[in-house]
């Protein structure tokens, strides 16, 4: 080939190549986005791109470990005090009849005589007639009959010393039959024996029967335990003598006639 022909075409290949290199040096034009078109209505705060790129977050450096405190030692725990079992409450003995918890107000005062009646002849007029009423109204086998003697009374016998208002309902509650008939049979038994004659000449003064309600129990005599056997069983002759005191059934008329009480218990 000519030198002149080969001259130009080195001079055309170094011509393309620095157009090659301008090009790649040169930085291009990026596209022109079409920007979206914006009605009125719409707030321009939405179409507002926050595109300044954020420092990445140094990290934050790791808390010391904190020096943990040594453990306080453990305090032993004191020993316990053994507690004593509670006394055991002493059982009063049985009793057949039913024993009303004496009124704590005061203690029963003792009488200031006691005259123990041979029978049941000498009573006074009006003592012998209510004791008569009674007797009937107890062999009629109507617990209501003996409710509408003790109602004809000048005021109504004590015959509980609970809070109990109608003397009917409570001798049937207390009787074993549900019907008060022991009730008038243990009465019937009592008016049978003599009576005690109890503060005679005061104004106290009572007819009590039986007359064993004001008779030491360590003090019987053969006829007079034979009589306590009439009314109570062995068992409960145990029990009232363990006891040291009277808590059978007893009935107290005064010198009027009038019906003081009737009623078990100390």
């Amino acid at each position: 080939m000519e030198p002149r022909k080969l001259a130009l075409l080195a001079g055309l290949i170094t011509t393309a190549v620095l157009a090659v290199s301008v090009a790649q040096i040169m930085p291009r034009e990026a596209p022109r986005q079409t920007e979206p078109v914006v009605s009125a209505g719409t707030p321009l705060r939405t179409t507002i791109r926050d595109v300044t790129p954020q420092a990445a977050e140094a990290p934050r450096p790791a808390p010391p470990p904190l020096a943990q405190a040594p453990a306080p030692a453990a305090t032993p725990a004191p020993a316990a005090t053994p507690v004593p079992p509670p006394a055991a409450t002493p059982v009063p003995p049985r009793s057949a009849a039913p024993v009303p918890t004496p009124s704590p107000r005061r203690a029963a005062q003792a009488p200031v005589s006691v005259e123990l009646l041979p029978d049941n002849e000498d009573l006074r007029e009006r003592v012998g007639s209510m004791r008569e009423r009674l007797i009937l109204a107890a062999r009629s086998g109507d617990i209501a009959r003996l409710g509408v003697v003790f109602q004809m009374n000048e005021t109504m016998p004590v015959f509980t010393r609970g809070a109990e208002r109608d003397p009917v309902a409570f001798w049937k509650s207390a009787s074993g039959d549900g019907e008060g008939r022991e009730i008038l049979a243990v009465l019937l038994n009592i008016l049978d024996l003599p009576a005690a004659l109890i503060n005679k000449g005061t104004p106290q003064e009572m007819y009590v029967w039986p007359y064993l309600a004001h008779v030491p129990m360590g003090d019987l005599t053969p006829r007079q335990t034979v009589d306590l056997y009439r009314l109570m069983t062995a068992q409960d002759v145990r029990d009232t003598r363990t006891l040291g005191s009277w808590v059978f059934w007893r009935l107290g008329i005064g010198p009027d006639g009038t019906i003081h009480f009737f009623l078990a218990g100390e």
